[in-house]
């Protein structure tokens, strides 16, 4: 009879460790694809691919497409100058183009810059965009 017992705690703890593994875990079936960097956007996002702009643009725009996504998927724009963080905007959707921008308004130095793109989920990979300010 004790046997039973402890074999029925063990099983009871086994399935709420499960349980609270699992809600931790924020998988989804959402992914992004398709992202550009430009200075210039449309309502669907950047046109065109660049990896070199002028200083003096007013800002510079990162678009991505945002597929199989439920309602309120977070995507998460990091942009970076040598590694260092500037700053990064959050964006709510539930698909189609997504757009982040970093306002330069000739007040950023030339120089090498990146923006990571990535959704708030453990199986997401960021993508990592490179561009240059000269």
């Amino acid at each position: 009879m004790k046997k039973k017992n402890v074999l029925a705690v063990m099983m009871l703890v086994s399935v709420f460790a499960s349980v609270t593994f699992f809600q931790a875990c924020n998988v989804s079936t959402a992914n992004l694809s398709d992202v550009k960097v430009c200075t210039e956007k449309t309502d669907a996002g950047c046109s065109s691919d660049a990896s070199t702009f002028p200083v003096t643009s007013p800002a510079v725009y990162c678009s991505a497409m945002l597929n199989n996504a439920p309602s309120g998927t977070k995507v998460t724009f990091e942009w970076k100058h040598d590694g260092k963080e500037l700053g990064h905007a959050d964006v709510e959707s539930s698909g189609g183009s997504v757009v982040g921008n970093m306002n330069i308004n000739g007040m950023l130095e030339p120089g090498k810059y990146s923006v990571t793109v990535k959704l708030n989920s453990d199986n997401s990979k960021p993508i990592t965009k490179e561009f240059t300010l000269e």
